[in-house]
């Protein structure tokens, strides 16, 4: 059961991770655009360029706590389904 909650938990924490980056890159892309901006490459597009200045470090390691969060899981629910199957029942005679 433990294993569960440290997969929930990886889970959470990828999702936070992951959803700050791309806030914060949202956030920067705006100073990027317009009058007096920082400017962009246009390979990457906006976007692009403000995920690379943020940093691509935190999205890495988002995508690796939730690999790892689901391995968790999987393994949890394969131990607990190898622990439930039905034994084979004496037969009296």
């Amino acid at each position: 059961m433990k294993r569960l909650w440290i997969g929930i938990t990886c889970l959470m924490v990828s999702a936070i991770l992951y959803g700050s980056t791309l806030i914060a890159a949202a956030v920067y892309s705006g100073l990027l655009m317009g009058d007096g901006g920082l400017g962009w490459d246009f390979r990457y597009g906006v976007f692009g360029t403000a995920l690379i200045e943020v940093g691509t470090l935190p999205l890495v390691l988002a995508v690796i706590a939730g690999g790892m969060g689901i391995v968790l899981i999987l393994l949890e629910f394969r131990k607990n389904m190898a622990g439930n199957e039905e034994q084979p029942k004496e037969i009296e005679g």
